[in-house]
């Protein structure tokens, strides 16, 4: 019973370290996969790209589905995009569709690579 009540703990512990996977394009045509998990208040964000931990900040306003999103890293370095490619939700509220990186210092998300709206859950 014991053991059963601790692995319990552990899932619902773990239930909220759910990543979204976001898949883009280069502007070159090569294609880049990484995978978000959001920290919340106590951690950290992490990307993880091409195996490596990369730890730092999302940049997004949850209230404004058109408002460019970020992310930045510990050492300072950022990424940002800007939506470029607009649609509706099912209720017919705007939403974006397309992302595109107009400001990188980061070299394997060059300026120029579209991301499609990433779903979160």
């Amino acid at each position: 019973m014991r053991v059963f009540l601790l692995a319990a703990a552990g899932v619902a512990a773990l239930a909220g370290c759910f990543p979204t996977e976001i898949t883009g394009t280069r502007q070159d045509g090569s294609r880049i996969a990484l995978m978000f998990y959001p920290g919340g208040n106590r951690l950290k964000d992490l990307v993880i790209i091409d195996g490596r931990n990369h730890f730092g900040q999302g940049q997004y306003q949850m209230d404004d589905p058109l408002a460019d999103v970020g992310f930045r890293f510990e050492d300072g370095t950022r990424v940002q995009a800007e939506c470029t490619l607009q649609g509706q939700d099912i209720m017919g509220d705007p939403e974006c569709q397309e992302y595109t990186v107009y400001r990188s210092d980061f070299p394997q998300i060059p300026e120029g690579t579209r991301f499609p709206r990433p779903e979160m859950f």
